[in-house]
């Protein structure tokens, strides 16, 4: 009689991706995602989450062996006890989480190469499968069929399923049992040492040992180590567009994680769609998109749109009518201005307008400290002829803002909004939230600077960037390169017409996106696709990259690559809301310059990122003097 052959199943027929906990750690992210606002405060984490279920399968299986049973455990068992005491409510999910574990085996699992010599050996021999796990024979069949392995295997003989297991023999005994054959006539294949092998061989069992090369490590701790991989993605670099395009793969991380946050909130709040504010957001939905296409959650990613805005677009639209009280939003933040200034932020044409300012002597052009105090200012946003004409081309953009919100179907209702843009102080959400005003609008940016402005009542906000350090030394001094990273070659949007959006691109600040920033991008995407992979077999809270990214900003800020500090050196920056106009980095010292350390330091005071200033000026032996006498200061405490 053929010999009764039977195989282990983990590590031996199928392996996984990843460490065997951090299927179940996705289990616990799937109930803290989906039902986050029924668990128990204490429960609000997936590693609390992972540690309790761990601790009630001990429990049980405890429970089953002074029933005379070995320590075993079913998995509908553990998630229904899991499901009493993690929710505040009455719940039982515990079949819903059969399933999602089922489908998460799935995923990360595939067929050993090792055992198909092994198959075709024993082709002839009928052939049974001996598991130690807490799944029963129906669950593994379904995970086992999904790499269709399965058509040659009898049965499945499961802990979970006898509460007996192989590590105290009786489930061999009960296999042999049934199928009335002694030790001598039974194969046994299987990964390990002890439960495979040992006790097999002890009760007269022929074994085959399968190597377990495998080496996944795991924590259940918040912050525990990964390993994305993403110099692997860098080439070999020939050309200084390759160099940009290296420089994002290692910046990539702080694209990625930024949007993997914006999705993670939006699931835990039940935000089914994300709208991304222009410009950067056009960069920013890319990866949103990625990550819907290949997600690494357990539960739907909500919908994303790009919103075509800006502070420009929004602004006139969102003033009640010309007076000092509502340009003091603006003055707060620009508290000198021209008129021509003024009227460009205003995005209205000031020809119309030039006789009757210069009625209240004010010249154009002329720059006013403080204009809410002039009483020629104040004099003109109370001439009748003024105010009617003003305010109604602010009435009018206010109409065209709101035929282009509504063809997004986006009205002044109760139904709750929520952006996304780069930052600094969210004022293109406070204008929307005085447009929208019947309208709850909640806003994620990637930092927030102290506000300005009293904010509006309807207005939420949150920074991705949480460390106030990061933020005072770091991200306020990378500012415009940041914007560069994530800038696309569009344009901004300067206002409405027949429900559509209208943008103005500035030929030099196009040229730059192109000749620098979609390189950089390029790399980004690559890298992020990368970090998306990874994040599709371990999962973890979007918390736990904060100061991974913080670290990769400030040593961005410490130590600029070369082509960065050039990039940032050729930026033109758009500031016309505001200042009316586009602001230039070009700075180029001469050797003369250069030797003038004094005139150097001047410079450097006024710089917001001296390190790329050092860089981009070779200003080597400045920059030591300057370290030197830092350091004698700190020494004699000056």
């Amino acid at each position: 009689m053929d010999k009764l052959v039977s195989f282990d199943i983990w590590d031996t027929i199928i392996k996984r991706k990843c460490h065997p906990e951090e299927v179940k750690l996705k289990t616990s992210r799937y109930i803290w995602l989906k039902y986050n606002n029924i668990l128990k405060d204490e429960y609000k984490d997936i590693y609390k989450l992972l540690k309790k279920r761990n601790k009630i399968e001990e429990t049980i299986g405890k429970e089953n062996e002074k029933l005379g049973n070995d320590f075993e455990y079913k998995i509908s068992d553990v998630f229904k006890k899991l499901c009493d005491e993690v929710f505040k409510e009455k719940v039982d999910i515990s079949e819903e989480l059969v399933e999602k574990e089922i489908e998460e085996e799935k995923e990360v699992t595939y067929l050993n190469n090792d055992i198909k010599p092994i198959f075709e050996k024993y082709k002839n021999n009928s052939k049974f499968c001996i598991s130690d796990f807490y799944m029963g024979e129906k669950e593994l069949k379904d995970i086992l069929e999904n790499l269709k392995v399965y058509s040659d295997i009898k049965k499945i003989y499961s802990s979970a399923d006898y509460l007996l297991n192989k590590k105290s023999g009786k489930l061999y005994e009960l296999v042999e049992k049934e199928h009335n054959i002694t030790p001598d006539k039974h194969i046994h294949i299987g990964d390990n040492l002890y439960s495979d092998i040992e006790v097999a061989n002890r009760l007269g069992i022929e074994t085959i040992k399968i190597e377990k090369n495998d080496n996944f490590g795991f924590e259940c701790e918040r912050k525990r180590k990964f390993n994305f991989d993403i110099e692997s993605m860098k080439i070999n670099a020939k050309t200084y567009d390759e160099e940009l395009y290296n420089i994002g793969i290692a910046l990539s991380p702080i694209l990625y994680f930024f949007v993997y946050e914006i999705i993670e909130y939006a699931i835990l709040n039940k935000i089914n769609k994300v709208y991304y504010f222009t410009r950067e957001g056009e960069t920013f939905i890319k990866i949103h998109e990625l990550i819907k296409k290949n997600s690494p959650f357990e539960v739907e990613i909500p919908e994303c749109e790009i919103l075509e805005v800006s502070r420009m677009a929004t602004f006139a639209a969102s003033l009640k009518e010309i007076s000092v009280p509502e340009l003091l939003r603006l003055w707060s933040q620009y508290r000198g201005q021209s008129m021509k200034a003024l009227f460009k932020t205003l995005n209205i044409n000031i020809k119309e307008y030039k006789n009757i300012i210069e009625k209240h002597e004010i010249e154009i052009d002329e720059w006013i400290d403080n204009p809410w105090f002039d009483i020629r200012v104040q004099e003109l946003f109370h001439d009748k002829e003024f105010s009617e004409k003003i305010n109604k081309e602010l009435a009018n953009k206010k109409t065209e803002i709101l035929e282009y919100m509504n063809k997004m179907n986006i009205k002044n209702d109760d139904k709750p909004l929520f952006v996304v843009d780069i930052g600094w102080r969210g004022t293109i959400q406070d204008n929307l939230c005085y447009i929208f005003d019947k309208k709850k609008i909640d806003g994620y940016y990637y930092n927030l600077f102290e506000f300005y402005n009293i904010q509006p009542e309807n207005s939420l906000k949150h920074s991705f960037i949480l460390n106030d350090k990061v933020k005072r030394e770091d991200v306020a001094r990378l500012l415009t390169l940041l914007e560069m990273f994530f800038n696309p070659n569009s344009g901004s949007v300067v206002g409405y017409k027949d429900g559509k959006a209208i943008r103005k691109a500035k030929t030099d600040e196009v040229e730059i996106v192109e000749k620098y920033t979609l390189h950089i991008q390029k790399g980004m995407f690559k890298g992020a696709e990368k970090i998306n992979e990874y994040m599709k077999i371990h999962p973890y809270e979007a918390s736990e990259f904060k100061e991974y990214v913080s670290n990769i900003l400030t040593n961005l800020r410490k130590e600029p690559p070369k082509p960065i500090v050039e990039c940032y050196y050729n930026l033109i920056h758009n500031d016309t809301f505001g200042t009316g106009g586009y602001v230039s980095k070009k700075m180029e010292l001469s050797f003369i310059d250069k030797m003038d350390l004094f005139k150097c330091r001047r410079l450097l005071l006024k710089e917001e990122w001296k390190e790329a200033f050092f860089v981009h000026n070779n200003l080597h032996v400045l920059k030591w003097i300057l370290n030197f006498k830092a350091t004698l200061r700190k020494i004699f405490r000056r």
